[in-house]
């Protein structure tokens, strides 16, 4: 039996944001989730995110539209303060609908679209470190198991 739609943000690990996926959100979990975002760009800190959405279904075109309406709405403080997004995709059609947001309002930050979370994380730990965010960088790899071969480069 699926599981139940949900949309789960994690924070514990800041500067990383990590947002989970499961199944469509239901319009109301998809408009806290952006409430849920809007408030740690509030915080006024850099960040790196990681979203998995290797459980999620494709969003609804109300869903791209709210999100590419939203991308625009805080292009600034995302650009400012948004360091990158590791998108965790494995399916196809996922990886379109995420095509098709960005094609109407294209990403203010950089990103990179993988199928492994352990890509995600190295990506996103190399994306604070280049920022400035040794300590925090190192904290992750730690925390994730990745082990730093050189003074800049993480272990594959």
């Amino acid at each position: 039996m699926p599981s139940a739609p949900s949309v789960s943000i994690d924070d514990s690990l800041w500067p990383l944001r990590m947002v989970r996926f499961v199944g469509v959100a239901t319009p109301r979990q998809f408009e806290q989730y952006l409430m849920d975002t809007a408030a740690a760009l509030r915080r006024g800190e850099r960040f790196v995110s990681i979203f998995d959405l290797t459980r999620g279904g494709v969003a609804t075109p109300e869903h791209r539209r709210r999100q590419a309406t939203w991308l625009q709405e805080y292009e600034s403080p995302l650009r400012e303060l948004s360091l990158g997004v590791a998108f965790v995709v494995t399916s196809p059609l996922i990886r379109l609908s995420l095509s098709a947001i960005f094609y109407f309002q294209p990403m203010p930050t950089p990103y990179v679209v993988t199928s492994r979370f352990s890509e995600a994380a190295l990506w996103a730990i190399s994306r604070l470190q280049e920022r400035g965010l040794a300590p925090e960088a190192e904290r992750l790899r730690h925390h994730f198991g990745l082990v730093s071969e050189g003074p800049d480069m993480p272990a594959p």
